[in-house]
Order: C-alpha cells, then sequence, then structure tokens
C-alpha cells in the first residue's frame, strides 16, 4: 500500500519545522510505504527547510495574513487554495498511491494517526482536532451541525470535513477533487467543502477518527502553548 501525504505549503518556519517532526514520528503499518510531497507557494524560505519530500513551485501571487487567534482568509486566497490542492491530488495519481493523507502544515500529528486512520477502513477520512469551539468537521453547510459527543473516543460519520484527512485515491478517479463549484462559490465557500459535496454526490461517505487528536498551530499562542506542553513532557 502506498500513501502520499502532501500539502500546500507556506507557513513559518518554526511551525513548519514542528510539523515536519510530527510527520517523522508517525508509526508506519507494516508493508504501507510513505512519501511526502509539498506545493510551496510563496514561501521561498521553507524550501531549505524541507526534508524527505518532493516537492514543486507554484507562486500564485496572492498574500495570506494571521491575526493573533484565526487566520484571515480572503476570497482571493480561497479562490487560488484549489490548484494547489489538486496538485497534490494529480501527484497521488499519477505516482499510483492508494491514499492521499492531506495534512495542513500547521498541525502536528498525534505518532498513531496514520495508523488508525488506515485501520478505520474508510474511504474519506479525517482526524478531528477544536479550535476555540470549533472543529474541523461538521454535518452540513458550511459549518453547522458539530456534535459535542465527538469529543469521545471514537468513529463517527460526518457531512463534511478537511485539513487532516486520508482520502482513498479511488475517490479522485471517480471525479471528486477540490476545483471550485462556479454555482454555489460563494453559499458554500472553500476547498474542502467544495471537495465534500463532490465526493457525496459521488456517493462517498466521511468520517471522523478522534482517537489521536493533533495539536493546531494556528496561532503565535497556541505555538507556545505546545512548545510549554511539550518541554514539561521532557522533563
Amino acid at each position: 500500500m502506498k500513501v502520499l501525504i502532501a500539502a500546500p505549503l507556506r507557513q513559518e518556519i518554526k511551525i513548519f519545522r514542528e510539523y515536519q517532526t510530527g510527520l517523522d514520528r508517525l508509526i508506519i503499518p507494516e508493508g504501507v510505504t510513505v512519501n511526502r510531497y509539498f506545493v510551496v507557494n510563496d514561501c521561498p524560505e521553507a524550501i531549505p527547510e524541507i526534508r524527505d519530500a518532493d516537492y514543486d513551485v507554484l507562486d500564485t501571487g496572492d498574500r495570506f495574513q494571521k491575526a493573533d487567534n484565526d487566520h484571515l482568509w480572503t476570497q482571493e486566497n480561497l479562490e487560488k487554495m484549489p490548484a494547489l490542492r489538486n496538485m497534490t491530488v494529480r501527484r497521488a495519481l499519477e505516482g499510483g498511491y492508494d491514499y492521499l493523507f492531506s495534512v495542513d502544515t500547521d498541525i502536528v500529528l498525534h505518532p498513531e494517526t496514520l495508523l488508525r486512520l488506515l485501520e478505520a477502513d474508510k474511504d474519506i477520512i479525517s482526524e478531528l482536532f477544536w479550535t476555540n469551539g470549533w472543529c474541523n468537521a461538521w454535518m452540513y453547510d458550511q459549518s453547522s451541525g458539530m456534535k459535542a459527543e465527538w469529543v469521545r473516543p471514537g468513529l463517527y460519520q460526518v457531512g463534511m470535513t478537511g485539513a487532516c484527512t486520508l482520502m482513498n485515491t479511488k475517490v479522485f478517479m471517480a471525479g471528486a477533487d477540490f476545483s471550485p463549484i462556479p454555482n454555489i462559490r460563494k453559499a458554500l465557500w472553500g476547498e474542502d467543502r467544495w471537495f465534500c459535496i463532490r465526493a457525496a454526490v459521488l456517493g462517498f461517505e466521511m468520517w471522523i477518527d478522534t482517537h489521536c487528536p493533533p495539536w493546531h498551530l494556528y496561532s503565535e499562542k497556541e505555538y507556545q502553548n505546545f512548545m510549554a506542553r511539550r518541554a514539561e513532557d521532557a522533563e
């Protein structure tokens, strides 16, 4: 079995380093081959940091900013993301991979994550994480229907998900990808939603696992919390 871990890359270097360390620590099941691939987007300073991975460069020309506690997404950012995501899809298909594991570069994975997701044997499954009461899965529409029960360890079927998602490449071979859907691109926005809508129409289910929540280093405060926790664990 072959798994490609891939993502667009435009990230603070210190966070990208922790991201790669998380990938390094993943438990790889016997018989599974894992490779990495990044699409570097307006982030040339990250290239020297990339290790054990292939990459391509695509400068979209847009700019992305962060506030203290959130991402500052613009319509321009959202319009550019599908092309970056679809490059990872093409890489997975052309390389004959069985799965594409799309992991955003501000996420630090638990070592058992890939093991758990593969054992679940689902066509589309994400590892769930919570961020200020919001999580990377929901039941319908833009972000409605998050359920409190998801804090308990288990497997749950959801309506949409993203950011830390293992996808069987047969989903892409069936016709799903991250491209905008022109007649709903403002009502439901974001490439994860466009992918999930296409996948659902094609008959694929979406699931989440909640056994191994990752750290989401979306802000400086969360990065500092992560580093403090790691220092405590090392004592």
